[in-house]
């Protein structure tokens, strides 16, 4: 009797509401319905797909005088819902009732705490004392070695036996670089040129760059692949090094690329010889890929663009034709197959590079491959909660296991849904369901750092925290749900990882690679000094400040289009951004371009601001109040 009167009412309802709705809902939004109906996800946590639809426009109602969730849904709601996902009632339909029973405050979504949310955001004293606390370390290391002079090049350190290796590296050029971006202090950006001064009087010998092994007093080939990636950053704000990046980028196509099969080597050796025989995707050939990319933005010369699209499409070409899935690993000199699986992340980069290629270019052929893949990997890496860490080129499983959540197909998931939503359709809901049942769940993570690898049931498989990978994407993915559904633990896990991270890396010259995530002890595989650190927690800029409702903060511009995060390819990227200024020294934040009316709040408090150029004063504490349109916002902090 009870079911025929739910029913009865929901139709009798549903018969006289007007239909003004023509958004399309995403497809996410029915399967966290349908987890909620089959009782895997709690109301609280199906309320906030309600506060997405709010966020973004979908249903339109006064909340100012609600004050929070209603504890009790109503038990017919289900039973719409069921409804609504089997197509018996339209999504018009569905969201009028949603909106009706918010705006009766039957259900209420959330009211934003802007205090609280500010108090879970990143200090940014606390930012940059912790990435010069990476580069004061290397630049300790330097001193030792090349005392008063300006070889300003640093020496990996094994921190558990306090010994140098044999090996300098150009990382303070990287690390001046990242501290750069975040403060917009001369001082770092000097440091960087003076490492890429080094390399231009010192270290270029016979159309190679070579790096200094300290304790031999020999040199030894540099890997131009990664050089070229930072240099390339460095010549984007210093044109006087444009034609150093040219060289390194030459040097790359000309030598370090097979002209028969179009694939890179990742590193030579002294005598010109490949290093390592095969093309690895996941790392040392993305790196090529991505390097390529940064050089053409700088010198806008077609044959580094033309390059990077016949690798990209001779790697295509090695898929599996049933599966449309890539190998991670292909032998160079003959496009030999050397590793079946992808790993999932891997597959993320190799959906960032189209992604960038694609930005520079708008090419419907990387279009193209790009939806193809994209749907290849959905298909085929999906277990139904979260991504298979590796999965065989033929579709087979290699391994089940959860690697960490590095979040990077998350992430592209995301971007090629902000790209194209009708082609891309569900990829936003894949990745929020990936991250909430491997990330934010807790499954992936011990002492607030992210596991290595763990299984479904949460069992130790590798109990690594590596900083390489597990500190440096999560906040792009996490603040972007943030920002879409209002749901504070995700900055509450990221706030935590951030700070863990931090603590438990964290050594005399800097922080090092890996630690055990459950005792805390120093790894084996993580006892050399991360010397890239510096940028990776300059990453986490974006921890700063937080856009709400329908704004949109534009951090980086690639070509014609805009993207409202930094853009990060590879596990060797600090991430960029193009979009935003920094001035620390003046605690002032340049937006070049912030769209739509609504709210962004900062971890510090606002003492002033310029909009378009003239005074503004609709901010409060934390709160800047945003206005309707585009505009540039120049906002300073106390």
């Amino acid at each position: 009797m009870k079911i025929f009167f739910s029913s009865f009412f929901i139709i009798l309802f549903l018969s006289v509401i007007p239909i003004s709705f023509s958004e399309q809902i995403p497809e996410w939004i029915k399967n966290d319905s349908n987890s909620w109906i089959n009782n895997e996800i709690s109301d609280s946590e199906f309320l906030t797909t309600i506060q997405f639809l709010l966020n973004n426009d979908m249903i339109s109602v006064d909340i100012s005088n609600n004050s929070g969730f209603s504890a009790d849904i109503p038990k017919w709601l289900k039973t719409l819902s069921s409804w609504w996902i089997n197509n018996e009632i339209s999504d018009s339909e569905f969201l009028h009732v949603i909106e009706y029973l918010i705006d009766k405050k039957i259900i209420l979504p959330t009211i934003v705490d802007e205090n609280e949310i500010s108090s879970l955001l990143i200090n940014w004293d606390e930012l940059v004392n912790d990435a010069k606390h990476g580069n004061d370390g290397s630049l300790f290391i330097k001193e030792s070695f090349f005392k008063n002079s300006n070889n300003f090049l640093t020496v990996v350190y094994n921190t558990n036996s306090s010994r140098y290796l044999n090996h300098a590296s150009f990382e303070l050029l990287n690390s001046g670089l990242d501290l750069y971006r975040i403060t917009g202090d001369e001082l770092y950006l000097d440091q960087a040129r003076s490492v890429a001064d080094v390399i231009e009087s010192k270290l270029v010998h016979k159309d190679r760059i070579w790096t200094y092994a300290p304790l031999s007093k020999t040199l030894d080939p540099a890997n131009h692949q990664q050089l070229l990636m930072d240099v390339a950053i460095l010549s984007s704000i210093d044109s006087e090094y444009v034609q150093l990046t040219k060289k390194i980028a030459d040097r790359i196509i000309t030598y370090e690329i097979d002209p028969n099969t179009n694939l890179f080597y990742s590193h030579m050796d002294r005598d010109g010889s490949a290093f390592y025989p095969d093309m690895n995707m996941s790392y040392g050939g993305s790196v090529g890929l991505e390097s390529l990319l940064r050089a053409y933005e700088v010198i806008n010369d077609e044959k580094y663009l033309d390059q990077v699209k016949q690798t990209l499409v001779s790697y295509w070409e090695l898929r599996d034709t049933k599966t449309n899935l890539i190998p991670s690993s292909v032998l160079v000199k003959d496009s030999t197959v050397n590793s079946e699986f992808m790993q999932q992340y891997g597959a993320g980069i190799f959906l960032k590079l189209l992604l960038h290629y694609f930005y520079l270019t708008s090419d419907p052929e990387i279009f193209t491959i790009m939806t193809i893949y994209h749907d290849a990997v959905i298909k085929n890496f999906w277990d139904g909660h979260t991504w298979n860490y590796r999965v065989n080129f033929d579709g087979s499983v290699s391994s089940p296991i959860i690697e960490g959540n590095y979040a990077k197909l998350d992430d592209s998931l995301i971007l090629l849904h902000d790209l194209n939503s009708e082609e891309f359709d569900t990829s936003y809901g894949y990745a929020k369901n990936d991250y909430d049942n491997s990330f934010e769940s807790g499954i992936g993570v011990a002492n607030n750092l992210v596991i290595h690898a763990v299984a479904d049931d949460g069992s130790k498989v590798s109990r690594e925290s590596m900083m390489q990978y597990g500190f440096l994407i999560n906040q792009n993915v996490g603040s972007r749900l943030f920002h879409d559904t209002h749901n504070v633990q995700y900055l509450e896990s990221l706030n935590e990882l951030y700070h863990s991270t931090i603590v438990n890396h964290k050594r005399e010259l800097g922080y090092i690679f890996g630690i055990d995530a459950y005792t805390l002890d120093d790894a084996e595989l993580g006892v050399l000094l991360n010397q890239r650190s510096s940028g990776m927690i300059a990453n986490k800029i974006n921890l700063l400040f937080i856009p709400l409702n329908d704004v949109k903060i534009i951090w980086t511009k690639i070509g014609n289009y805009e993207i409202t995060q930094p853009f990060i390819t590879t596990f060797n990227d600090s991430g960029r951004f193009n979009s935003i200024d920094f001035d620390y020294e003046k605690k002032s934040i340049f937006f070049h371009t912030v769209y739509n009316s609504g709210k962004i709040i900062f971890s510090d408090e606002i003492n002033s601001v310029l909009v378009n150029g003239l005074e503004y004063y609709d901010f409060e504490s934390h709160t800047l109040n945003t206005l309707d349109g585009k505009n540039d916002y120049l906002v300073f902090l106390k």
